[in-house]
């Protein structure tokens, strides 16, 4: 009833108004009741006595109520000692204090879930972003719909101002768009047709018809509201810790509140006792700072599925990642071409297209996109055959062209071109590092992660330069699936992060400690495999995940130390009379609050991401920035 559970979702749907004034009523009838005493005691002294019995009913039996219920149940909780509180105080006559008690500890309750809910606000703002309506193309004439409505393949128009209500693809027209609701990237996105919107993100400017793939809960914004909301019913070790130590709670107090009887024979301490012993501010220590550290990575635009996963990171000592899609940006371009003697670097370009036009392979791309920038005339090829680790062959006017991984020894990643078994020449390409690769990879250092790792099933060289470019410690190339998992099981001694994009990296996902994915790259394979979602694909986020992380595990123990003490204290203190029991119930929600404020917090003001001294280059990040931003200039994003 007074709301002290380590399962927070109880707190999902609060109803402050109505509860308030109920108990604001029971409340009021105590001041009634003294004045009525002392006005007419003489005369209707029964007065006082029946406003303050209904005052207890209004907010005493709700408690009494919840523990007889635990009972039945067989489930031990915390309103027993304050039901028996209760009762005690009716059996002495001690009306006054059992009215008092009551309504303070039902009022304290309102006021720390109140505090509390505002550590899942994240969650509240992602629920809220998702419009109702949204304008649907029916029989070529624009209608306002239902977004319950939509399925996948409607048409809806988009303008300015309005919010996307659905996962889906532009099919004509151009939007800037506000994506900071999902990826938590502040600047706006410039996307025009065959490019992809999410539900919840915003036309800023422009006019867009946009055609529906996903809907309501199956959307992304869907799956990230039904990820976080998962991840209020996941708890760290430590809070795990408290759900064990908690069942032992009431049997202790009640025994310290009967030897404090039999001691003293004074009732009135062994009431307090059993008021001030309520573990509540222990048993909300780990859920709602949990939960505020999940919210504020949302906000971020980071997702992680349980506070297991924000502990395993804070503990961490070893980062792994992927190269292709994740420490790179994952979209090859052609450098240069190396002809053989009296060949054409632009006839080697045209060939090689015309085989790959129809591959969806990343080099394939980079090669027809380099063939049209240069306007080359592609023939069509014929009898294309697909090689898996070698290459691609094709017939173009009749000749046999075959285009096949070349070892390179200038760190590229490159192709051999031949005609009819000639050797031709080779196309170079370049898979250029993120922009923020390099600060990142820095930073993670800076805060003590003991090893950074690049794994890869590309060729040695282009390895090498990549991560030799970014930071990163040690690499190892042309690692097949089953090579990967044998390298990564050599750190598991050490609580592993491995970052990849989600898909062809499931099984090294979920190998590691945590698994942390690239999000807007194959974002369903994503959402499902890893333990924590970069939405933004923005790699920066890593160092804000790691503080955030180790804040919380010690935002946790801080709390569990601070409820645990007070609540001795408070047991001390009301076994030797300092605390009278109403004293006892306002210092026990003040005690609570307090905790649950702490927590709380985590939600709110700056990040800092310490790299160096505190004076200069520290990165500081807010619930409203787009990004980690250095505050000095000093760090090469490609060192």
């Amino acid at each position: 009833m007074i709301g002290r559970y380590s399962d927070l979702s109880v707190y999902r749907e609060i109803v402050i108004s109505r509860d308030s004034i109920k108990a604001g009523t029971g409340a009021v009838l105590i001041p009634i009741a003294l004045g009525a005493d002392a006005c007419w005691g003489q005369q209707i002294h029964w007065l006082g006595t029946a406003l303050l019995l209904v005052s207890v009913a209004i907010n005493g039996l709700p408690i009494v109520w919840e523990a007889l219920k635990g009972i039945f149940k067989r489930q031990l909780n915390v309103d027993e000692l304050v039901s028996i509180a209760i009762t005690a105080c009716l059996i002495t006559g001690n009306y006054l204090e059992a009215a008092v008690v009551s309504a303070i500890m039902v009022l304290g309750a309102l006021v720390e879930e109140a505090v509390s809910d505002s550590a899942r606000h994240a969650i509240r703002e992602l629920m809220e972003v998702t419009p109702d309506k949204a304008v649907k193309e029916v029989d070529g004439k624009e209608k306002e719909v239902d977004v319950a409505d939509i399925r996948k393949g409607d048409i809806l128009v988009i303008k300015q101002g309005q919010t996307i209500a659905v996962d889906g693809q532009i099919i004509s027209g151009a939007a800037s768009v506000d994506e900071s609701a999902v990826t938590g990237e502040s600047v706006p996105v410039e996307k025009d047709k065959d490019h992809a919107v999410y539900a919840g993100s915003i036309c800023v400017q422009g006019y867009a018809r946009v055609r529906a793939e996903a809907v309501g809960e199956d959307s992304t914004m869907g799956k990230m509201i039904a990820l976080v909301q998962a991840a209020e019913q996941s708890g760290t070790s430590d809070a795990r810790m408290v759900d064990r130590y908690a069942a032992w709670f009431t049997p202790v107090i009640l025994s310290a509140a009967t030897l404090t009887f039999l001691i003293t024979r004074d009732v009135s301490r062994a009431i307090t006792v059993l008021i001030v012993g309520c573990p509540c501010s222990f048993l909300l220590a780990g859920p709602v700072t949990t939960i505020a550290a999940v919210g504020r990575a949302a906000k971020a635009g980071v997702l992680v599925k349980g506070g297991q996963y924000l502990e395993s990171v804070a503990r961490a000592k070893v980062f792994c990642f992927d190269k292709t899609g994740t420490i790179t940006q994952g979209a090859p371009v052609v450098t240069h071409i190396r002809p053989q003697e009296n060949q054409n670097p632009d006839q080697i370009l045209k060939l090689a297209a015309s085989v790959e036009k129809k591959s969806l392979h990343p080099l394939a791309q980079a090669i027809v996109n380099a063939a049209v920038d240069k306007n080359l005339d592609l023939p069509e090829a014929d009898r294309i055959q697909t090689r898996t680790g070698i290459g691609i062959s094709g017939t173009v006017d009749g000749n046999l062209v075959s285009i096949e991984t070349a070892a390179d020894s200038d760190a590229d990643t490159c192709v051999m071109v031949f005609h009819d078994g000639q050797a031709l020449g080779t196309i170079h390409f370049e898979d250029r590092p993120r922009s923020e690769a390099g600060q990142t990879i820095d930073l993670l250092k800076k805060l003590e992660i003991d090893q950074t790792v690049m794994i890869s099933g590309d060729q040695e060289a282009p390895v090498a330069r990549v991560a030799r470019q970014v930071g990163i410690q040690s690499w190892f190339s042309a690692q097949k699936p089953e090579d990967k998992l044998n390298r990564l099981k050599a750190f598991k001694d050490k609580k592993l992060v491995y970052v990849g994009d989600g898909i062809n990296d499931a099984p090294a996902l979920k190998l590691a400690d945590t698994g942390i994915a690239m999000g807007l790259r194959g974002s369903d394979a994503a959402l499902e495999t890893a333990d924590v979602v970069l939405m933004n694909d923005d790699l920066s986020r890593l160092p804000l995940l790691v503080v955030l992380s180790r804040k919380m595990v010690s935002r946790i123990r801080l709390n569990i130390g601070l409820s645990f003490g007070l609540n001795a204290l408070a047991v001390g203190a009301g076994s030797l009379g300092i605390l009278t029991p109403i004293m006892g119930a306002v210092f026990h929600n003040l005690g609570s609050i307090l905790v649950v404020s702490l927590a709380a917090a985590l939600r709110y003001g700056k990040i800092n991401v310490q790299t160096g001294t505190r004076a200069e280059g520290d990165i500081l990040y807010s619930p409203g920035d787009s990004r980690l931003k250095p505050r000095s200039s000093g760090l090469d994003s490609r060192s």
